[in-house]
């Protein structure tokens, strides 16, 4: 595996860090794979996932949402609809003329979310040749209001030097995990949170008080996996089987044992649906 690092900068100004991960040997018309982390993650949630892909032979790419890790803000307030472009500006940047298996993760999936729906609207009879696959991991596609208190300790300096204490935070954060999550698992899901500025954390947390994309999702043809993990104690199960019932043409797994962060919890099985979303799509159309 060929590993490099690249900037890309969208229409206002944000530089999303991305990291590519190339096979050595690259199975022949591969789509490029794109990983979307959720919110206060970064790129290298994904880590585990991107590995085993690129060891299989496909080329992956993860970035940090916008204001995370090494990607900086932009001019533009946040929004679900400006994640959306930004992804947009990813896969036309890294493959202009191939299209893509997108998979996001939390809010990683609501900016999938959102790029597809606008690239079905906009473009319907070319999008299957820019989206190949989806796959979303623990997202939802409505009903995301975080309460005001939680918003507003996601800013707070006393929440983040809380998280910055191991064994606090971890504890602070154990219902994004399940309960049997490694130690391991724990500790890196602790240090992304409270690498996360505040100010980002709070931005991102209240980005989905007016978020409702269930109107746009009869119209995204492209095949779909739908991931949930059986203790999600922050996205209900329940909006993975409405995004399961939406969308046309939708397959639906739920992961025994799992918890919110399906990326650190359960990359084999990440791993395989995304395999098996690229076997389906071999064939996708060309231009």
């Amino acid at each position: 595996m060929i590993t490099t690092d690249r900037t890309i900068t969208t229409d206002d100004g944000a530089r999303l860090a991305v990291t590519l991960h190339r096979p050595e040997t690259p199975v022949p018309d591969s789509p490029l794979v794109v990983l979307v982390h959720g919110w206060a993650a970064s790129r290298t949630v994904w880590h585990a996932v991107a590995r085993q892909l690129a060891a299989a032979g496909h080329t992956v790419a993860a970035y940090d949402q916008r204001g995370h890790a090494a990607s900086t803000a932009g001019e533009q307030p946040l929004s679900i609809a400006r994640l959306g472009q930004d992804l947009a500006t990813v896969v036309d940047t890294l493959s202009p003329d191939r299209p893509v298996v997108v998979a996001g993760h939390s809010g990683g999936g609501y900016a999938a979310l959102a790029y597809a729906a606008h690239l079905h609207a906009a473009t319907p009879d070319a999008a299957p040749r820019r989206l190949a696959a989806l796959l979303l991991a623990s997202t939802a596609s409505h009903d995301q209001v975080t309460p005001a208190g939680e918003i507003r300790m996601m800013g707070s300096q006393l929440f983040t030097r809380a998280l910055r204490v191991p064994w606090l935070g971890r504890q602070l954060l154990g219902k994004t995990l399940a309960p049997t999550a490694t130690l391991a698992t724990r500790e890196q899901n602790r240090q992304l949170f409270a690498n996360t500025p505040p100010a980002v954390r709070a931005a991102y947390f209240g980005a989905t008080h007016d978020m409702d994309l269930r109107p746009q999702l009869a119209a995204i043809t492209a095949p779909t996996t739908v991931l949930t993990g059986t203790q999600d104690k922050i996205v209900n199960p329940n909006h993975s089987h409405h995004l399961a019932r939406a969308l046309p043409d939708t397959q639906l797994d739920t992961i025994p044992g799992s918890g919110h962060n399906l990326p650190l919890e359960s990359p084999e099985r990440l791993t395989h649906h995304i395999s098996a979303l690229i076997a389906r799509v071999g064939g996708y159309p060309r231009s």
